[in-house]
């Protein structure tokens, strides 16, 4: 019985450390992932989605219309004081539907502002107060702006039609944002490049002994108003960048703590194991009966 009694007394003194190895650990990953996003912590961007197509934004009057045929081609004319602007129907809509929704696929109107330290109500209450000086923009998503790239089985089609029109890697989104003084201000970024393809081309050109690669230039960048206006557009947002989290700033704490939840797991579970028939306390003791 001593080794069955030793083996169990190891094996929760190994569980003991590892669980106060856990707790540490845990204790100093949370302090970490708290310092990264107050060092880190990105503009908070409050968007109130504009659905008029007549109203006053800066003391000129802005206007909406739309100069469309049966199937929805055409243009939407933006007139703004003594400024127009005509943007190409990016996804033609034949229902003939009312205000800004038939245009919604591809356009959007938003009201916002940087509000980083304020809840959504006090931002509300201090917007039409006029203690917040407000930002307005039009956003437009170009599903097949950016060229299309070769594919590894030359599958491609020609014309861009069917599952090629939601192809995000092709997707460009332009922010037109109204001036006070009259006029706009125009981006053109792409969609952003996923964490995980990022980090693929980072492990082949370490590989091959390259430069690490960096992002494009013209995409959307994680955490700016840019991305934040143009994910209503999206069918969904695009995916978290790898390079953006705050286990970045975990170092030792992450595979310590790992670590130890599974040395406590197998632990407890080698303490606890029930022992073989026949061997426990009160087991018979002495020669069995021949049969």
């Amino acid at each position: 019985m001593r080794p069955r009694r030793s083996g169990r007394k190891i094996a929760l003194s190994l569980a003991g450390i590892s669980l106060l190895a856990l707790l540490l650990s845990a204790w100093r990953l949370a302090e970490r992932i708290e310092a990264w996003n107050e060092a880190n912590a990105p503009p908070i961007f409050y968007f109130i989605p504009v659905a008029q197509t007549t109203f006053t934004f800066a003391g000129r009057p802005v206007s909406i219309t739309g100069e469309i045929n049966e199937k929805g081609e055409g243009d939407v004319v933006i007139t703004y004081g003594d400024d127009t602007l005509r943007l190409p129907v990016e996804i033609p809509n034949d229902l003939p539907l009312p205000g800004l929704a038939r245009y919604s696929d591809w356009f959007r109107l938003h009201v916002f502002a940087e509000a980083s330290d304020m809840t959504f109500d006090e931002f509300e209450r201090r917007l039409h107060a006029g203690g917040i000086t407000s930002r307005l923009v039009a956003v437009v998503r170009k599903p097949l702006a950016a060229p299309a790239e070769k594919g590894r089985f030359g599958l491609e089609t020609e014309d861009d039609w069917a599952w090629g029109e939601s192809r995000r890697d092709r997707w460009m989104f332009a922010f037109y944002e109204f001036l006070p003084g009259g006029g706009w201000r125009t981006d053109l970024l792409r969609f952003p490049e996923s964490g995980v393809h990022f980090y693929r081309r980072q492990i082949r050109a370490q590989r091959r002994g390259e430069p690490p690669p960096t992002r494009a230039d013209d995409e959307l960048v994680e955490g700016s108003w840019q991305y934040q206006a143009a994910i209503p557009l999206m069918h969904r947002p695009p995916s978290i960048t790898t390079e953006q989290q705050a286990l970045r700033n975990a170092g030792w704490t992450l595979p310590v703590a790992s670590t130890s939840v599974v040395v406590l797991i197998l632990s407890l579970a080698f303490a606890f194991a029930p022992g073989k028939p026949g061997t426990g306390r009160g087991a018979p003791v002495g020669n069995k009966p021949r049969p």
